[in-house]
């Protein structure tokens, strides 16, 4: 603490020895011991003064915010514990800062194919080693040396939707600072990341059972034979065909969606015996245990039971037609 007063002692001494300088140069007939060429007509002294003035306050707060920031990180106040969270503003900055970097660095990527049922299941067995330890998996926690980590790692169902397949790789190839995540292009070659890269591209599809069966057909507990290492058809190309928001909207109202979900923009009552139906494209699963598009959402509102037998969700004869309408009226839902 004694340096830092002796810190804050000296810049303030020179601060102040600044302001007497500056104040010489612009009061002329004052005694000074510099030789000042004037730079003003006498009527645009009063001008300069307050120039001076000003510049020399703005200076004065920079070097005592200097000051000030050397004994707050010198105190060591700061709690930089990994079990307590960043300050607001800092998660925003080492968000944006981390976006930025990883799409600047990864522009050049040249993607290969990733839809190849080899290259997705070397990804597979490659992920189980080394990151589902701290990002878990469909229906698979991550390990407890992954809690403790911060910023916490993020699930990767979601991450092609959030980052490129070339910024998956970058990211996967050299790791982030701050943020525990690895470099493992550090003894992989390329094959190898492009494959984990591969699977967490299925990720974005792969449910929770299909996950437990490839961790079973690794270990020779399922058939390898049944497995599907790509990803069937998730229906939005088809939804973009059958969807039609208005008569979904209206649908909702007549088959009773509202008497137990809150949906916005649909009359009725809006109960909470249901989840909420808002925000519906962002979800990742249907009741825990179907990825969410639109094939698994339009089977689901037609008969849930037989999807989940044990699911609270009623079969209230919903067509086909109409459940293409209102799948295509939920996902339009903010």
């Amino acid at each position: 603490m004694k340096l830092i007063r002796k810190a804050i002692a000296t810049v303030s001494r020179f601060f102040m020895k600044g302001l007497a300088v500056l104040a010489t140069l612009v009061r002329p007939g004052q005694p000074t011991a510099l030789v000042v060429t004037p730079l003003s007509r006498p009527e645009e002294r009063p001008r300069m003064r307050a120039l001076w003035i000003v510049l020399a306050t703005v200076v004065g707060l920079g070097m005592m915010g200097l000051a000030g920031a050397f004994a707050f990180i010198y105190s060591g106040i700061y709690d930089i514990a990994a079990y307590r969270p960043h300050l607001e503003i800092t998660n925003k900055v080492l968000t944006l800062v981390k976006r930025r970097s990883v799409e600047f660095h990864a522009r050049d990527l040249i993607v290969p194919e990733l839809d190849d049922a080899d290259l997705i299941q070397r990804g597979f067995v490659l992920y189980r080693d080394h990151c589902v330890s701290c990002h878990g998996a469909p229906g698979e926690a991550r390990a407890p040396m992954g809690v403790g980590v911060n910023p916490n790692p993020p699930p990767l169902e979601k991450a092609v939707e959030d980052w490129s397949h070339a910024e998956v790789a970058w990211i996967t190839a050299y790791g982030l600072k701050m943020a525990g995540m690895p470099a493992f292009g550090l003894g992989k070659g390329p094959l190898d990341l492009w494959a984990i890269t591969a699977f967490v591209k299925r990720l974005n599809t792969l449910p929770p059972e299909e996950y437990r069966n490839m961790v079973a057909a690794t270990r020779g507990e399922y058939p390898m034979a049944e497995i599907r290492w790509l990803p069937e058809n998730q229906g939005w190309e088809l939804l973009e065909q059958r969807s039609d928001d208005d008569r979904g909207r209206r649908l909702v109202e007549y088959y009773g969606c509202t008497s137990c979900h809150r949906i916005p923009g649909a009359p009725g009552l809006q109960a909470m015996s249901g989840p909420p139906l808002h925000n519906w494209r962002v979800r990742h699963y249907i009741s825990g245990r179907w990825v969410n598009n639109p094939i698994n959402l339009a089977r689901w509102i037609q008969n849930p039971q037989a999807m989940d037998p044990k699911t609270a969700m009623p079969n209230v004869g919903v067509t086909e037609e109409d459940a293409w309408a209102i799948a295509g009226f939920l996902y339009t839902l903010e």
